[in-house]
C-alpha cells in the first residue's frame, strides 16, 4: 500500500483480511473496491459504509448500554440498527473484540488504548466482563440456528443482561421483599350444618387393592476423580447456563449423596438461586435425593472449561501453521508481498 501511495489505516486492512474469510482473491477484490470507494483511500469508516458494518461509536455506545443495565435502550438500539441494514453477526463480533480491548485496558496501562475505551473499563467488573465476552461468543455460534439475525443478537445481549451481577443481587432483593408481603387472612363464614341423611345398611365387600408403580430405582452417584466428574457433566442433560457453571467447576467431595463443588471466583456471577436449582433438580432426578454444594475459591487447577479453551485453541494454532506452510500461500506472500492475518484462520465450521 506504501509503495502504490495508498493512505490507509490498519484497522480497515485488518476489516477486509477478516471479510476475506481466508480468501486471498476476495481480499484482494475488497481492496480494490475499498480503494475505488475511497477515492484512493482505505479508511476504516469507508469500509463500514461500503460493506454495511455497524461504526465503532455505535459499538461504544450499545456497550455502555449493557453495562448500565438499560434493556429497554439495548433492544431499541438493536432494532434501529435492524432497520438501517447493518449486519448484526458482524456487530456481535465487534462487541466481542471490544470487550477484549477493555479486559485489557483493566489489567494494562496503555498510552494507545482510546479514552472511550478506559472510561468503559471503570463501568464494569472484571468477572462480568469475561461473562459477556463467552456469552458473545457462543452468541455467535448460535446466530446461525436463531430465527433471525436481530432475535439472534436479541437474546445474546438479552442474556448477558439477566446474567449481569447487579441483575442477580436486584431479583434477591425482589424475591425478599416479596417473601415479606403478608398475605391477608380471610375470615371463613360459618357453614351450615347439613341434617345427615340416614341410609340403609349396606353389606361390606372386601376391598381389592391396586397395584401402585414403583419408581425406578435410582443410581448412587458414585465419583471421585476430577475426570469422572467432568464425565458426568457432559453426559448428563443440564441446560445451558448449568453447564457453563459446571465447567467451571473442580470436585471437591462426593459422599453421602452430598456434591460438593468449588467454582472459580471470577464466575460468581452465574452462582444464581436458579441455575442451582437447575443443577440439583438434574442431579436428583439421576440419582434421587442429593445435596449440592457450590463453593466460590481461587482455583489452581484447569477445570473443564479451560482444558476445552486451551484444546482449541492448540487445534486452532495446527491448523495455522499448516496454512502458512501451504506452499500456494507462501507463493502468494512472496509474489505479492502479502501479509496473512493469522488471527483470520480458522476451522472450516467454526467461522
Amino acid at each position: 500500500m506504501e509503495t502504490e501511495g495508498f493512505e490507509y489505516e490498519e484497522l480497515a486492512l485488518s476489516q477486509i483480511a477478516d471479510f476475506g474469510n481466508g480468501s486471498m482473491r476476495d481480499a484482494l477484490s475488497l481492496l480494490d473496491q475499498s480503494i475505488s470507494y475511497g477515492n484512493g483511500t482505505v479508511m476504516i469508516k469507508d469500509i463500514k459504509a461500503m460493506l454495511g458494518l455497524v461504526h465503532h461509536d455505535d459499538i461504544l455506545a450499545l456497550a455502555t448500554h449493557l453495562f448500565n443495565q438499560d434493556a429497554e435502550a439495548v433492544i431499541n438500539f438493536v432494532k434501529e440498527l435492524s432497520h438501517k441494514g447493518e449486519d448484526l453477526s458482524h456487530a456481535l463480533k465487534d462487541l466481542t473484540s471490544l470487550f477484549h480491548q477493555i479486559s485489557i485496558a483493566q489489567i494494562i496501562d496503555n498510552t494507545q488504548i482510546s479514552n472511550e475505551i478506559k472510561a468503559l473499563a471503570t463501568q464494569i467488573s472484571n468477572q462480568d466482563l469475561q461473562l459477556f465476552y463467552h456469552m458473545a461468543i457462543n452468541g455467535s455460534k448460535d446466530m446461525p440456528l436463531a430465527p433471525s439475525e436481530q432475535i439472534g443478537f436479541e437474546m445474546t445481549l438479552l442474556r448477558m443482561l439477566a446474567f449481569h451481577s447487579s441483575a442477580n443481587t436486584t431479583d434477591k432483593r425482589h424475591t425478599a421483599v416479596q417473601t415479606e408481603k403478608k398475605t391477608p387472612k380471610l375470615v371463613e363464614k360459618p357453614k351450615a350444618k347439613a341434617i345427615p341423611k340416614t341410609k340403609p345398611p349396606v353389606e361390606s365387600k372386601p376391598k381389592t387393592l391396586k397395584k401402585t408403580k414403583q419408581d425406578a430405582p435410582k443410581v448412587t452417584l458414585n465419583i471421585s476423580s476430577q475426570q469422572q466428574w467432568e464425565d458426568l457433566t457432559k453426559s448428563l442433560k443440564f441446560n445451558t447456563a448449568s453447564r457453563m457453571l459446571l465447567k467451571n467447576t473442580l470436585l471437591d467431595n462426593a459422599d453421602n449423596q452430598t456434591l460438593t463443588l468449588n467454582l472459580d471466583e471470577q464466575f460468581s456471577s452465574l452462582l444464581t438461586d436458579n441455575i442451582q436449582h437447575a443443577i440439583q433438580t438434574v442431579l436428583q432426578a439421576n440419582f434421587g435425593e442429593l445435596t449440592l454444594q457450590i463453593n466460590l475459591n481461587k482455583l489452581t487447577t484447569q477445570t473443564l472449561a479451560q482444558k476445552e479453551t486451551q484444546a482449541n485453541n492448540e487445534k486452532i494454532a495446527a491448523i495455522q501453521k499448516t496454512f502458512m506452510k501451504d506452499e500456494g500461500v507462501q507463493k502468494l506472500q512472496q509474489t505479492f508481498n502479502a501479509k496473512v492475518d493469522i488471527n483470520s484462520i480458522k476451522e472450516i465450521g467454526n467461522v
